[in-house]
């Protein structure tokens, strides 16, 4: 339940700081991206929710057309800290597919409920 509550306050934070100093969401993604993965590996519950998240927030990204902030929410960060040692990452990545599947259940129902134009 914390972080529901950590990633929705990074979200608040990354809102202000495009509103109010105007910075791209892809240059603030790579730092929310970034916040969040110290986050899960410092205080959280590890490298599969980060991904999980990740994966929500990309798909989100992707689907409301932010494409640079998609693109700045991939797993870098996972892909740095795991010295991009891809036998020691593939457990971790079923997770990141389950953070899209999220996300695409959220885009749709955000969808569901937009009333057309």
């Amino acid at each position: 339940m914390l972080d529901l509550f950590v990633a929705l306050g990074l979200f608040l934070l990354a809102l202000t700081v495009v509103r109010r100093f105007g910075w791209a969401w892809g240059a603030v993604g790579v730092w929310l991206n970034l916040l969040w993965f110290i986050y899960q590996n410092e205080l959280g519950q590890g490298w599969l929710f980060y991904l999980r998240g990740v994966g929500l927030a990309f798909l989100l990204a992707a689907g409301f057309r932010q494409y640079g902030l998609a693109w700045a929410l991939l797993p870098w960060p996972l892909l740095l800290a795991g010295r991009f040692e891809m036998q020691m990452l593939w457990p971790y990545f079923p997770a990141w597919g389950q953070g899209l599947m999220l996300g695409a259940l959220v885009y749709l129902l955000v969808g569901l409920f937009k009333r057309p134009a």
